[in-house]
C-alpha cells in the first residue's frame, strides 16, 4: 500500500478561520490534525493541505511555525468548495514523484481525532476496502418530530451510526465519487452509497467527534485538559 493523506480547507474556512487556526489547548486544529497525519503516513510530502488559494499563506504560517513546513499545501483555485480541494489534492498526488495507490482524507472539524482511529481505517484498507469508513454507536436516545417540533416517535438507535474521520478509499474509488457528484455541499460516502458502492466500516472513537468552533472551543479544551492530567 502506498498511503498518503489529504485534508481539505474550502473556502468555507475564509468565513470562519478559527475552524482551521484558533488555537484550543497547545495548538489550532490544522496543525493538531498535521500532527496525527504524519503519525501515519512514511513522510510528510505525503501529506497534503488542499486549500482554497486565499488561505494559502495562513496554512503556511500555521505549519512553519509548528516545524511543519515540509508537508505538502496545494492551492486550489476557483469556487474551492470541499470536492474541488479533494480532486486539486489528487491531482497533487498525481504529479508527485512518489505513487499514491490509497488516501486518507481528514476533516479540519474532527481535530482529536486519534492515530490509532486512522490504523485502524488503515487495515481495512489493508484487508481490500475501497472505501473504508469509522462509525460509533449512537448512544443517546433519539426521538421523531413532526413540523411544529412535536415528537411523534423513538428511533430505534440500535441501527444508526455517527460517522467520522478519517475516512480511506483507494486513488481511484475517490476519483469515480468525485466524478458523480462534485457538488458544493459533497460528500464522499453519501455519494458512494447513492451509487451503491461498498463501504467498509471500522470501529470509530468518541474523541473523533465533530467541533464546531469557535463555538465548542471550551469543550474542546476541556477534554484535552482532561487527557493531559489523566482525568
Amino acid at each position: 500500500m502506498e498511503l498518503s493523506a489529504v485534508v481539505p480547507l474550502p473556502v468555507s474556512v475564509v468565513d470562519n478561520p478559527a475552524a482551521a487556526f484558533l488555537s484550543v489547548g497547545t495548538e489550532p486544529p490544522l496543525p493538531r490534525i498535521v500532527r496525527s497525519m504524519l503519525d501515519t503516513v512514511e513522510e510528510p510530502s505525503r501529506t497534503v493541505i488542499a486549500t482554497a488559494a486565499s488561505l494559502v499563506g495562513d496554512v503556511r504560517t500555521a505549519l512553519a511555525s509548528r516545524d511543519l513546513a515540509a508537508v505538502s499545501v496545494a492551492a486550489v483555485g476557483g469556487l474551492a468548495h470541499r470536492a474541488d480541494c479533494l480532486g486539486a489534492a489528487l491531482e497533487y498526488l498525481q504529479r508527485a514523484a512518489f505513487s499514491t495507490s490509497h488516501v486518507l482524507v481528514y476533516d479540519i472539524a474532527t481535530p482529536l481525532a486519534p492515530a490509532d482511529l486512522a490504523a485502524r481505517v488503515v487495515e481495512g484498507m489493508r484487508c481490500g476496502g475501497a472505501v473504508v469508513m469509522p462509525a460509533l454507536a449512537v448512544t443517546d436516545s433519539v426521538k421523531a418530530v413532526d413540523g411544529h417540533g412535536s415528537i411523534t416517535a423513538t428511533v430505534d438507535r440500535s441501527v444508526l451510526r455517527a460517522v467520522q474521520y478519517p475516512r480511506g478509499f483507494t486513488v481511484d474509488a475517490l476519483a469515480g465519487l468525485l466524478e458523480r457528484g462534485a457538488s458544493a455541499d459533497f460528500d464522499e460516502i453519501a455519494v458512494a452509497i447513492d451509487a451503491a458502492v461498498p463501504v467498509t466500516f471500522v470501529d470509530g472513537d468518541p474523541d473523533a467527534f465533530r467541533a464546531e468552533l469557535p463555538e465548542d472551543a471550551e469543550f474542546v479544551e476541556a477534554i484535552i485538559a482532561s487527557r493531559i492530567s489523566g482525568a
